[in-house]
């Protein structure tokens, strides 16, 4: 527990990049709408896909995380598998976090503060925001939690294959996607599929991603167990 706790303490002495500035980016673009809303008079009603910026600085984090930390963590002694499970405590520490912040702001913009008086829908989203409070909180915490392995997951492969791997995982994706594409055209199944996904909540779709989040930590295992420093 202390192996892993110290891998912890090692992320959070980068308070900037962990902490500081998702809220940065976040603070800037709601400051932008606010004075975009009051521009219009705050008459207005605004939905800004602004709050999405914090979830792709997440994944961001996560395809960063790699090469900053675990060269460094490794060439101390740290265990892999130690790094990768204070690795994962991190991520979901902090996601739980920022879940948490997120929740209140919309809590917030949709009750105290009804769309911060200027009409903008910033943090309290239709659809997302529908729904008992603890699964509107889940579905912000499931979010962050899948882009963070999203974004760790392609480091993972660079760690262990370099370039090659990294080209072959985006070919073989893009190969993947096309295929499915096609698939799903030829037997029209893309009707179904969109009526599926309109009649599943952001909570549940949130639950959906659980397998996705475990099949990136698995892999990300599986390679950085053999990569070189």
């Amino acid at each position: 527990m202390n192996r892993i706790a110290s891998v912890m303490t090692m992320y959070s002495r980068d308070r900037f990049s962990w902490f500081l500035l998702p809220w940065i980016i976040v603070g800037s673009s709601f400051a932008i709408n606010v004075f975009i809303a009051l521009l219009l008079g705050g008459k207005t009603p605004i939905y800004t896909g602004g709050l999405s910026s914090i979830y792709v600085f997440m994944m961001v984090v996560g395809a960063i995380t790699v090469a900053g930390t675990f060269p460094f963590a490794v060439g101390f002694g740290v265990r892999r598998k130690d790094y990768f499970l204070g690795t994962i405590a991190m991520a979901v520490a902090t996601s739980a976090a920022w879940a948490i912040l997120i929740w209140l702001l919309s809590l917030i913009e949709g009750n105290l503060i009804p769309n911060w008086g200027v009409d903008l829908h910033f943090f309290h989203l239709p659809y997302v925001s529908d729904g008992p409070l603890y699964a509107q909180l889940w579905t912000f915490f499931a979010v962050m939690v899948l882009m963070y392995f999203l974004g760790f997951l392609p480091a993972s492969v660079y760690q262990r294959f370099g370039r090659t791997g990294m080209y072959t995982l985006f070919g073989l994706s893009g190969l993947l996607l096309s295929v499915l594409s096609l698939v799903n055209t030829y037997w029209n199944w893309w009707g179904p599929i969109l009526d599926w996904f309109g009649q599943q909540s952001a909570a549940m779709l949130g639950l959906w991603t659980v397998p996705v989040i475990a099949v990136c930590i698995l892999a990300s295992y599986a390679l950085l167990r053999k990569a070189t420093i």
